[in-house]
């Protein structure tokens, strides 16, 4: 079942993981990366994302089958592009080469087709200055890895269009994910705006030695993350006020809420100490030391694919 023809510029960590989710998807895949070394690795990385799935009962055999035959290399952006009706960006992160990058498309690309960028940072109102077409150019923010995390954060900049936020909003609904709108451009997206507020407590309750580096993870993942992964913090604090929900805890529970406020960190840089016991942290890691990254990240896959079956 074909619905159409996608391209992914930039096939590395990211780009590599979209073109497994368009694929598997239905949708025809071209790539195109400057490295060919990159590029030539992205298919059998495909391969192995979609071969993991069968594994793990998430697709049948077939399916995986039927995905990859839909995956092309393109040869350079004019042919990568010919014929997409929406192109998804994941270059290296930097306005100069997203900026060079969206030129180009521009000229090749299909009058109708969405210029999307999987930034976590950038700005689209400032990458889509040089387009002629602004307003086809929008923010497509995935979490890693694409094909399995189901949030995407879509970003419109000040010139693009409002049917191509809807229609990127469609599209990724299309694809199963759970798509939200950011209305500002502000430095970051909503989930690393919301993470990285959590990253700097976890890092200041290591470097005051309130708690062990693993603890820290340990107290997220159990706790917080496990009842996040169900609700967001407004419906988990409405549900910790009781019959009386949140009206009740923010009357109630607001001054304890404003006593850990108080003490939060505060630094906008990490402190050097900070940064070097979380290298030493690291290391001591009993999963690392047994296993290795390769085997751990497959592992967090293998639980992630878990909890989609239930989630979603």
């Amino acid at each position: 079942m074909d619905l159409g023809t996608v391209a992914c510029v930039g096939t590395g960590l990211i780009g590599h993981s979209w073109a497994t989710l368009f694929s598997w998807m239905g949708y025809k895949v071209k790539l195109y990366d400057l490295d060919r070394k990159i590029l030539n690795s992205a298919v059998e990385r495909i391969r192995s994302n979609l071969e993991f799935m069968v594994e793990r009962g998430l697709i049948e055999p077939e399916l995986c089958r039927e995905s990859l035959g839909r995956v092309k290399v393109a040869r350079d952006l004019e042919e990568a592009l010919d014929g997409a009706e929406y192109v998804q960006e994941s270059v290296y992160e930097s306005y100069n080469v997203k900026k060079k990058v969206f030129k180009e498309m521009d000229k090749v690309a299909p009058a109708e087709a969405i210029l999307a960028s999987s930034t976590s940072t950038l700005r689209m109102t400032i990458i889509q200055k040089a387009t002629e077409r602004p307003g086809r150019c929008i923010v497509a923010h995935p979490w890693n890895p694409p094909h399995l995390m189901p949030l995407v954060e879509i970003i419109p900049g000040r010139q693009t269009e409002p049917e191509t936020v809807e229609a990127t909003r469609t599209l990724m609904s299309k694809l199963g994910k759970v798509a939200v709108v950011q209305r500002r451009e502000i430095p970051g997206t909503i989930g690393n705006r919301l993470a990285a507020a959590l990253w700097r407590e976890a890092i200041d309750l290591v470097h005051r030695g309130v708690a062990d580096l693993e603890d820290v993870d340990r107290a997220v993942s159990a706790g917080p993350g496990l009842r996040w992964a169900v609700l967001g913090p407004y419906l988990s604090y409405h549900l910790g006020g009781g019959r009386g929900g949140i009206e009740y805890y923010l009357k109630h529970l607001g001054p304890a809420m404003a006593s850990r406020w108080r003490t939060l960190a505060k630094w906008t840089e990490i402190p050097p100490k900070a940064e070097r016991k979380i290298i030493q942290g690291i290391k001591g890691i009993k999963l690392l030391q047994e296993r290795g990254v390769d085997d751990v990240a497959r592992w967090r896959d293998e639980k992630l694919i878990e909890l989609l079956k239930i989630l979603y």
